[in-house]
């Protein structure tokens, strides 16, 4: 049985996995009674199975070896999503192939790390410019406003890293946490401008913001969907954990 969620819910599980992390993050934000957020458990026997949450079209699963995934399958497909985002162990069934990206989801196990270069939390428009400077098939960028207001809730909220590090005074790298728990975080948004790459900026800014949100007890995680991606962070002190699939127009 799938039904809307309530907080009792969340309390009820002891997990620090990423999928659990990006839901309950999510709901820690926004919580109930929002048009563009919405969340629900999947529960057999008065056991939840599972958590599923929407953000505006965009779904994201807590599977366990206990879920009904035909039920949810069938659920995602009735709420016309346009992604879905679960662990990769686990196969949904979807009638049809729809198009998806597959990944690594990584750790971060490696030594601590404290950076010589100048970090400080730049403007959100100045982000955003820098994000899109770096956008690609695999790394895309919300609308500004969109982007725009969802930062200034979770930064409001003390839900939100940031860090990045200029060269003459240009923004050039960044990195932020685009998901938060008291248990663990998913570091996002790594990027380096096109003109400031091979230069270790993004190593250091990831290996510092790791070794932070580690020290205070959080497991540290990134979702990869490339091979190049992968490695970087395998050079940088993380391992891969497990796989991710994301599915768009289910």
């Amino acid at each position: 049985m799938i039904r809307l969620s309530q907080a009792s819910d969340f309390r009820q599980i002891n997990a620090t996995d990423p999928f659990f992390t990006r839901i309950l993050s999510l709901y820690e934000c926004y919580g109930e009674g929002l048009d563009f957020v919405a969340f629900h458990t999947q529960e057999k026997g008065g056991v939840i199975t599972s958590l599923i949450s929407r953000f505006e079209d965009k779904f994201s699963l807590w599977l366990t070896d206990g879920s009904d995934l035909e039920e949810i399958a069938a659920f995602v497909r009735f709420q016309a999503a346009g992604g879905c985002l679960y662990n990769a162990a686990y196969s949904l069934g979807f009638d049809a192939d729809p198009p998806c990206i597959s990944g690594s989801i990584l750790e971060y196990t490696g030594d601590d790390y404290y950076s010589d270069l100048e970090i400080y939390q730049p403007d959100f428009k100045a982000l955003y410019d820098l994000l899109k400077a770096c956008e690609s098939p695999i790394f895309q960028v919300p609308d500004y406003l969109m982007f725009l207001s969802d930062l200034t809730h979770r930064n409001n909220r003390e839900k939100l890293h940031l860090s990045a590090t200029d060269i003459d005074g240009t923004l050039a790298s960044s990195v932020m946490t685009v998901s938060e728990t008291d248990g663990a975080v998913i570091l996002g948004a790594v990027a380096t401008h096109p003109d400031y790459r091979r230069r270790g900026l993004s190593r250091d800014l990831v290996r510092s913001m790791a070794t932070e949100l580690r020290g205070e007890g959080r497991r540290v995680f990134v979702l990869s969907a490339s091979d190049q991606n992968t490695a970087f962070y395998q050079h940088s002190g993380f391992r891969v954990i497990a796989g991710f699939k994301e599915i768009f127009t289910v």
